[in-house]
């Protein structure tokens, strides 16, 4: 007849086995970031062209920079340099208005909309443009290769269309922006846009 401290240890080996028996299971069954599938479907393209997002399309108008941003009365110092991206959104089937944006560049970093960086735009009808403004603050040697990536939905971007615009700056354009005066950011408008 077993003893206790016998049972005791047969429990413990048990579920030291089936610790890892699980640990091993685990390692083969996919997580959702290892699901190709769920990727972000990127619609490529440059400053200007229409990228369709199925619900909507978006074009990224005009890409300026400063060191100095002012919004709502308040101006903004970068000790790099923000990078202001003007874009227009064109609902095509319901309601739409962008509001995830993020920049990167060919090292891997990524600026989202966390801190001072902004994104404005507003709800769209079906056929009438809305005219925002993205604006995120990056050090300048990450002008040469950034790009913007602008979608539907800020909160999950897995199986969306999401547009990413090659912004097209140089090294050049981080001494332009450097001595540009205080860009003001305008706030969102639909229709026609003021001159």
């Amino acid at each position: 007849m077993a003893t206790r401290w016998q049972h005791v240890l047969g429990t413990g080996l048990l579920g030291l086995g089936l610790l890892a028996a699980g640990s091993w299971v685990q390692g083969w069954v996919p997580d959702d970031e290892d699901d190709p599938g769920a990727a972000p479907h990127l619609r490529r393209g440059a400053v200007g062209d229409a990228l369709d997002l199925r619900t909507a399309t978006v074009t990224v108008d005009e890409v300026l920079g400063s060191t100095r941003v002012e919004e709502f009365g308040s101006e903004l110092v970068s000790p790099g340099v923000w990078v202001v991206v003007r874009y227009t959104v064109v609902a095509s089937e319901e309601n739409t208005a962008i509001t995830f944006a993020e920049m990167r560049d060919d090292e891997g970093r990524v600026w989202g909309l966390e801190g001072r960086n902004s994104n404005d735009c507003v709800d769209s009808p079906p056929g009438l443009a809305a005219h925002c403004t993205v604006y995120v603050e990056v050090p300048p040697d990450a002008l040469p290769t950034l790009r913007v990536r602008l979608a539907r939905l800020s909160r999950d971007t897995r199986f969306d269309a999401v547009a990413e615009v090659d912004l097209g700056l140089t090294r050049a354009d981080a001494a332009t922006f450097a001595a540009a005066p205080t860009y003001v950011v305008p706030t969102a408008t639909l229709g026609d846009e003021p001159s």
